[in-house]
């Protein structure tokens, strides 16, 4: 448990300089104390063990033990919130950063490449470290089972498109939900993922390479099928358009600071399949979406958000809920039990 008023955060990076900075912006909020900091995967488990941090901070290319290693250890010894920080996306051949996911990670974060990157990290790393620690300490894996194994109720609803609007936390959220819908998909699927570019081609290899389902970067001009997946590219807005034709849009400005942003998508399927469009909104800080699913739902079409207890942070899906937008939430794996009953698919 954390003390009164502070979360306790353990730095992990085989660089001083990165863990200096970290230090120095996380030292900016109160409530946010670093305990302790590790160069190496060793000493970081070691530390977790001894430390009982809230959060742990952690990098992937190190010396003595990796932070996929480490992360697996330190769960397996002591469960932590533990968020990947690193500017790698791909590492010994197909080795993904998303495997961290796997082995208990809640989230990935790219490493700044720039002054202005770093600067805007400042703004948003406390916020990310409060949200993770808070839904760390809310959840836990038999109150997630128990959501899994409850029984929901699905009206048969034709879907013409299923969109999906996901930020912190989203990728493990969004593999989970599309194996349900494995091996096919039976509606074309759309993903705005809030993610740095870095990372957009591993994320679709860890979907693709663990599901066995067609997943890729979406193209302008292609057109939307069943089983396939299509994510929206970083500095593109991705549309649904009549006929299932997309679009990719790079012109527009970004939409509450996003561009994909997941009420553009959303507002697209509102237009073009209104009552047959389907659309869920997962883990995620901020409101991106909402507006969007709020379209749907007046729409006529079916709407839908991640519960609490599977989601790193609640934000979007609880700001969908707040603004009417949509009245269910269910875990990932109940999310696509819930489309395929729509679809007929199971009864």
């Amino acid at each position: 448990m954390s003390p009164v008023g502070g979360i306790r955060v353990l730095l992990v990076d085989d660089s001083p300089t990165v863990r200096a900075v970290l230090r120095r912006l996380l030292s900016t909020a109160p409530d946010l104390q670093v305990v302790g900091d590790a160069a190496d995967g060793r000493s970081a488990v070691a530390l977790a063990e001894q430390l009982r941090p809230d959060v742990v901070l952690m990098d992937i290319t190190m010396p003595e033990l990796d932070g996929f290693e480490a992360t697996r250890q330190i769960m397996e010894k002591t469960p932590t919130a533990i968020l990947v920080f690193s500017t790698v996306a791909r590492m010994d051949g197909n080795r993904t950063i998303f495997e961290a996911f796997e082995r208990g990670a809640r989230s990935v974060l790219a490493k700044p490449e720039s002054p202005a990157g770093w600067t805007q990290l400042a703004g948003t790393l406390p916020e990310l470290v409060r949200s993770v620690a808070q839904d760390f300490r809310d959840g836990s894996p038999a109150s997630r089972m128990a959501v899994i194994e409850s029984e929901i109720e699905a009206d048969l609803h034709p879907i013409q498109v299923l969109a999906i609007g996901a930020s912190t936390g989203g990728p493990e959220a969004l593999r989970e939900l599309l194996g349900g819908l494995a091996p096919r998909p039976p509606t074309p699927v759309l993903v705005v993922q809030h993610i740095a570019c870095e990372f957009e081609e591993g994320l679709v290899e860890w979907l693709r390479g663990d599901l066995s389902i067609d997943v890729a970067i979406a193209r302008d001009g292609e057109r939307a099928r069943p089983g396939t997946v299509r994510l929206a590219p970083q500095g593109s807005h991705l549309q649904f358009e009549k006929g299932g034709w997309l679009r990719l849009d790079r012109e527009t400005p970004p939409v509450k600071s996003h561009r994909p942003s997941a009420d553009v998508l959303f507002s697209s399927c509102a237009v073009e399949a209104g009552s047959k469009s389907a659309g869920i909104l997962l883990s995620g800080m901020g409101r991106d979406g909402v507006a969007g699913l709020l379209e749907m739902r007046r729409a006529g079409g079916i709407t839908l958000v991640q519960d609490r207890s599977s989601s790193v942070v609640y934000g979007m899906p609880q700001a969908a809920l707040d603004a009417g937008a949509a009245d269910l939430a269910l875990s990932p794996g109940k999310l696509a039990q819930y489309v395929l009953k729509s679809c007929g698919v199971i009864s």
